[in-house]
Formats: C-alpha cells, sequence, structure tokens
C-alpha cells in the first residue's frame, strides 16, 4: 500500500459489540480519532448491543442465535463474507476473542480480504489464539499482532513464536472524562470506588470487600461503592451481610456515566486476577482521583508509579493490600502527592497521542 498524507485510508474494525467493556469502548474511541484524522471507518459486530458513541459506518449482525445451528452459523458468514467483497479496506482491525479454529481459519483466509491487525486486550491469550502454536501461525503468520501492554506482547511471543508483535496502551478521550466526571452523583459520605463486571471471579471483588472490612476504612464511615453487575452480585451483596457492613458497601450495578463516580472517590481499589490494560486505573486517574491495585499479571505496573499516583501492591497478597487503603487514609502527605500527580501521570494514554500511534502503525505495515 502507498500510504501518504492526503491518502483517506479505510479502516474497518471488527468486534463483539459497542457496549460494556473497556476493550469495546477503545473501539468507538479509536473510530472517532481516526475519521476526524482522514480515514474512513466501518464496524462490525456481532452481538447487536450499542451503547458508546462512535464514528463511522456499522455492519451489525444481530443477536447470534445458537439454537439454529450451522444454517445460522453458515448465514452469517455468508453476509461477512458479501460484505467485504463489496467494500474495499487498507486495514481491518479484530479485536473479537476468538474460540474455534475453523472458524477463524475461515474468516481469516476467506472473508478478510485486507492487511488484518488482531487486537489483543487480554493477558488471558487463550482468547484470541488456539491453543496449538502451529495453528495460530497458520492462521496469523501474515497479521500484525498489537496487543495494549508489553507483558501480553512478551506472553505472545513466547507461546506462539509470532514475530510481527507491536505494543500499543489504550486510548483515554480525556477531555470527555473530564466533562462527565462534573456530573452529581447520589452517594452522600466520602467512599472508594472499584468497578467491573460480576459476571465471573476475574475482578475479585469478593477479595477486595473481605479486605475492606479489616481496614480502618468502616471504622470512618468510608463508604465502598461497587460499579457493575452478573451472576455474582447476590453473592457479593451476601458476603457483604455476613460481614455486617450492609450499611457501607453499595452496589450501583451498571452505569451510563462512571466518571462522575471516579472523581469524588477517595481512591479506586483494584484486585483482579489479571487485566490488559486496566481501563478502571487509567479512568480514575484521568479523574484526578489516585489508585491501589494489585501488581497483576499486566496493565497495572504500566500506570501505576508508586507512591506517586498510587500504590502498587504484591500481586494477590491481601495483607498487603490492607496496608495499602489504611495508608492511603492515614498519610495524608503521600495521598495528596498522589492526587496531585493523578491527571499528569495518565497524558501519555490520551487518544491524540495513541491514536498519532495507530497512524504510524498503517504507515510503517
Amino acid at each position: 500500500m502507498n500510504f501518504s498524507p492526503n491518502k483517506k485510508l479505510s479502516i474497518c474494525i471488527v468486534g463483539e459489540e459497542l457496549a460494556t467493556g473497556g476493550a469495546e469502548r477503545c473501539a468507538a474511541q479509536l473510530s472517532i480519532f481516526l475519521e476526524r484524522n482522514n480515514c474512513y471507518v466501518h464496524h462490525v459486530i456481532s452481538i447487536d448491543k450499542v451503547e458508546y458513541e462512535y464514528a463511522g459506518k456499522l455492519l451489525n449482525l444481530g443477536i447470534p442465535d445458537l439454537k439454529k445451528g450451522y444454517f445460522h452459523r453458515l448465514k452469517r458468514f455468508w453476509i461477512m463474507y458479501q460484505f467485504f467483497q463489496k467494500n474495499t479496506f487498507d486495514y481491518i482491525i479484530d479485536a473479537r476473542t476468538k474460540h474455534h479454529f475453523l472458524q477463524e481459519l475461515i474468516i481469516t483466509k476467506f472473508i478478510y480480504n485486507a492487511p488484518l491487525i488482531i487486537w489483543v486486550h487480554s493477558y488471558m491469550t487463550y482468547l484470541y489464539f488456539p491453543k496449538s502454536n502451529w495453528k495460530a501461525k497458520f492462521i496469523y503468520n501474515k497479521s500484525l499482532i498489537l496487543s495494549v501492554s508489553s507483558p501480553i506482547t512478551t506472553r505472545i511471543k513466547e507461546l506462539y513464536g509470532l514475530s510481527n508483535l507491536e505494543t500499543i496502551s489504550n486510548p483515554l478521550d480525556l477531555t470527555h472524562i473530564e466533562e462527565k466526571s462534573f456530573d452529581k452523583t447520589d452517594i452522600v459520605g466520602d467512599y472508594i470506588l472499584a468497578v467491573g463486571r460480576m459476571k465471573d471471579n476475574i475482578k475479585q471483588f469478593d477479595v477486595l470487600i473481605d479486605c475492606y472490612s479489616k481496614t480502618c476504612l468502616p471504622n470512618r464511615n468510608v463508604k465502598l461503592v461497587l460499579l457493575g453487575d452478573g451472576k455474582l452480585r447476590k453473592e457479593l451483596q451476601n458476603q457483604v451481610r455476613i460481614l455486617g457492613i450492609e450499611n457501607l458497601v453499595e452496589f450501583k450495578g451498571l452505569v451510563d456515566n462512571p466518571f462522575k463516580y471516579f472523581r469524588r472517590a477517595l481512591f479506586s481499589v483494584l484486585t483482579s486476577k489479571y487485566e490488559g490494560f486496566s481501563m478502571v486505573l487509567a479512568e480514575s486517574l484521568a479523574c484526578g482521583t489516585p489508585v491501589v491495585s494489585f501488581d497483576c499479571l499486566s496493565g497495572p505496573s504500566e500506570i501505576i508509579i508508586d507512591k506517586e499516583n498510587g500504590l502498587l501492591v504484591e500481586n494477590q497478597n491481601g495483607e498487603a493490600l490492607i496496608d495499602a487503603m489504611n495508608t492511603m487514609i492515614t498519610d495524608t502527605e503521600l495521598y495528596a502527592n498522589c492526587k496531585l500527580n493523578a491527571k499528569t501521570s495518565i497524558s501519555r494514554f490520551s487518544i491524540d497521542k495513541i491514536g498519532k500511534q495507530w497512524l504510524t502503525i498503517f504507515k510503517n505495515n
């Protein structure tokens, strides 16, 4: 491809949806940046769920119906095939998780018809690649693999032997976050905040609740506020009842604007088993709120500067987490320093700076 500043690139971003998660929000934000920077953008989503503002056109494949079996799946393949035959793209960015070797073989080799970028958002690389490294090489040997953190890039190289690798952090629309953070909340009093899905235990809210109950925060009437929902919510609420802290833990469920909760929090906490690039930490800092986090397998160490914008805790060490949360409350000088540095510490992740890295990728590949 002959790249020039005047050429209007055509980019297709393929994902599962434009809602719910950090990866999906990043895809939406990237599309807005690309359209502002002389690109045509098209989204293809496999699940009928759109909540985030995005730019460009949309092919919505609708709600998948597994009960209809192979005929329904073939129909969706055919719609995709026709779409890519009718449209010419300079790049296809695929951000989906991938679970079936044969399906991905068909999509990659017979449906996609432009240079492919696989966008990896999780340290759990089995969500994106076949377990067998020869299968991964067979499908993606000519693709660019782009991950959101250095540990993920290293893991992909070691597990699959793929060499065409790049690392670009997730982008933040700092102006949008700033504006939305000043909306009013319905929470009375001081609180700390945790955000994430409750459909599985990756975020380990049970660990957080247990550790919170053992800190000095309950005695100081500092609440724990949780944003998110899922099947584990009832279990977590029961855990709160057993610990006798119902009046101090608030479950807010899914919210349209998490930034207003970030801004008013004393600090945010992350207790995940693993991350990709933690949008929760970055967005909290963008709202001027320090963070406390396990140094889990990917993400936090690339965002947190220990004792400068938050506290980085030994991975899965509950006692250390309790100490860190207590420190954020009792060491007022440390807290003030972390709060002062919060916003400036993540300016390097602004959508303009990260977007320019994407444009460089297009130019160099």
